[in-house]
């Protein structure tokens, strides 16, 4: 066989380096596309990639060089080469020390110690390349090649110390550091300090570059692009629903606890802000080490939710007690006061039957329910609540489907009416339409379901429904019967819309009535949410020839100056304020006074919740043009009007 000086030569298998070099590249790929929140440690993440790949040409170009010394070798050229990778390296082991660290917000802080740990390793690293790069001992030059054992060795044994390192301050500050970031710290640097060792006894193969990528993969996945926090260590919503779908499915026992700081939950201006995310660090920190049965999860920044997963009733009272005392430290401890609501749930069947969705909803009713302004709140909810939450759910879907469908003649929505009393003509003149709904047969009261709608933006809908009930209605009346108008309430949000005026002519202008037989209730608060746009829908109403009411009058917002700027035509008297002015005298003089300032200013007056004779005779004395309440009539619907208006001659 002829000799073949090329058979002869050293080589080294490089796999490695081009697998980590296309990790590296998809990596960076993944980062720009997905644009991921960017943190402070995702900076050292990005910055971290780059010199990954930049690390790995220039360790290519190392091998290539080494196993064809005939062709490429020059030893200056060489050295610069193996002197800017163990360069490059030496930041990727600053970057990586550097971005654990800045994990743990704890732990940041104390720059001072970890300044000193940089400038030692530093120190060290650069003496020792600097020593073997002149004693020439990096590298050795022979006929088949050139040997870089030596090169691989140090900067493997290198990369061994800081992991040590970086393990060791990592186990000290564990308190500090969030569950998942010490499981991955512990797994990254297991694999890292394996390969490494592995590099070392490997002489012909090159693969070490995997031990700096991966980490960076690594991160990417738990704090970038999936769901951990790297600042609590905690899952959003989307890792808290995977959870909870998977304890469903495995059909185990678990509760679940909602933390919430209402003070900061809903608004983007958070007062000391760097100092209350310390503060939030440490509770998640130690919420964790209560149990590790305790599972945390961010919904926005002032909102966690932790499942507990325990099949005893008693362990969850234990756990949410011990969390209860964390977050009573806290509150000490913060000058801001900064209050918290805590609510505990835990029937799991239910939470099956009806999925996650429904026990988010089922929290934060929890948290409407029983939280008071200025006061931490403790609750752990029992069937009760879950029954009261039951019929919100059941009245919010029907709603939202109703909104959904829009329908002028959905049998859902009931239109009721109580006639109102003329105390002049003695006689029924005009009625109130009152809304109704209906759920598998059930009638839900006012009271109950207009908040909701409101909470769920389908007031709107519900008033245009009622407008073309009643518009129907009265178009059926008046062909037989004498009477003035009907009343229909609207909510806030409709007078705050500009246009609502026009919807409102439309659709009475759509049947054959008179405009001026439709009147509108609107309540004085209504007008402090933005004046400007109701007063607007007030006058073009007006300028229509619908008349207006101001309904609720002397529940605590009148303000007689803001009346009487408004155009309306009748002040609707509350009833408590009649009831306060039977009893009291003094109430009874500035009531008195009201009626005769709105009567004098020529405005109707109608005082309503009329439930006796000496309360209407009451009324009547002083002065009152229209009558409303029990007394006369009870609501019903609306056809029963008929009952109440006189036929026409």
């Amino acid at each position: 066989m002829p000799y073949n000086p090329l058979f002869f030569q050293l080589r080294y298998d490089i796999i490695g380096e081009i697998a980590g070099l296309l990790f590296a590249v998809l990596i960076l790929v993944f980062m720009f596309l997905t644009k991921p929140k960017q943190s402070k440690t995702y900076i050292f993440l990005l910055t971290g990639t780059i010199i990954s790949i930049f690390a790995i040409m220039v360790q290519i170009v190392i091998v290539r060089m080494a196993s064809t010394v005939s062709v490429y070798y020059n030893r200056n050229v060489f050295t610069a080469a193996l002197t800017l990778f163990l360069t490059l390296y030496a930041i990727l082991l600053f970057i990586y020390f550097n971005y654990i660290n800045l994990l743990s917000e704890g732990r940041f802080r104390k720059r001072f110690v970890l300044i000193m740990i940089y400038i030692t390793l530093s120190t060290i690293y650069f003496a020792v390349m600097i020593y073997l790069i002149v004693l020439k001992r990096l590298f050795f030059v022979r006929t088949d090649g050139i040997d870089i054992t030596h090169f691989t060795r140090f900067y493997c044994v290198a990369g061994i110390l800081c992991c040590i390192i970086c393990m060791v301050i990592t186990t000290l500050r564990r308190k500090n550091i969030s569950r998942i970031v010490f499981r991955a710290t512990v797994i990254s640097v297991t694999i890292d300090v394996a390969v490494l060792i592995l590099q070392i006894i490997a002489t012909h193969a090159i693969f070490s570059a995997v031990t700096y990528v991966i980490p960076f993969v690594i991160g990417y996945q738990l704090f970038h692009s999936n769901s951990y926090d790297e600042e609590t260590g905690c899952q959003n919503i989307s890792a808290f629903e995977s959870r909870f779908q998977t304890n469903e499915r495995a059909g185990r026992v678990f509760y679940i606890a909602y933390i919430d700081f209402p003070q900061l939950a809903d608004s983007s201006i958070v007062p000391n802000y760097e100092a209350f995310s310390m503060e939030v660090v440490r509770i998640c920190r130690k919420i964790e080490r209560i149990s590790r049965k305790i599972l945390m999860y961010r919904l926005n920044y002032g909102t966690f939710i932790a499942i507990l997963e325990t099949k005893e009733r008693s362990d969850a009272e234990n756990y949410t007690e011990q969390m209860r005392d964390i977050l009573d430290s806290f509150f000490e401890r913060i000058d801001d006061k900064i209050h918290y609501f805590v609510g505990v749930c835990g029937d799991s069947k239910r939470f099956v039957a009806v999925g996650n969705k429904y026990t988010q909803l089922f929290l934060r009713y929890l948290r409407n329910r029983y939280l008071k302004d200025g006061e931490n709140v403790y609750y752990f909810a029992n069937g009760a609540d879950f029954r009261d939450f039951e019929e919100i759910y059941k009245i919010e879907q029907t709603l939202m489907d109703i909104r959904a469908r829009m329908n002028p003649d959905d049998e859902r929505i009931i239109c009721y009416a109580q006639p109102i009393y003329s105390v002049e003509n003695k006689s029924f003149r005009t009625a109130e339409a009152l809304m109704r709904l209906t759920i598998d047969g059930k009638m839900i009261p006012p009271d109950t379901f207009i908040k909701v709608a409101e909470q769920n933006n389908c007031i709107h809908a519900l008033t245009v429904i009622m407008m073309h009930k009643v518009c129907r209605a009265v178009e059926a009346l008046v062909e037989e019967y004498d009477f003035d108008a009907v009343t229909i309430n609207c909510s806030t949000l409709d007078f705050t819309d500009k246009t609502f005026y026009k919807e409102i002519m439309d659709i009475i202008h759509s049947y054959r009535i008179d405009q001026k037989m439709i009147r509108l209730e609107i309540t004085e608060s209504m007008m402090a949410e933005n004046y400007d746009a109701v007063r607007y829908n007030m006058s073009m109403l007006n300028r229509e020839g619908i008349q207006l009411y101001m309904d609720d009058f002397g529940t605590g917002y009148s303000n007689l100056e803001r009346v009487v700027d408004v155009p309306v035509q009748t002040i609707k008297f509350d009833k408590s304020l009649l009831y306060k002015a039977v009893k009291d005298y003094r109430v009874d003089d500035i009531f008195t006074y009201m009626i005769d300032f709105f009567k004098k200013n020529g405005f109707v007056t109608l005082i309503e919740g009329v439930e006796n004779e000496a309360q209407k005779k009451f009324s009547i004395d002083r002065g009152f043009d229209y009558i409303q309440g029990y007394h006369y009539a009870k609501p019903s619907p609306i056809e029963n009007l008929r009952k109440y208006f006189d036929k026409k001659s």
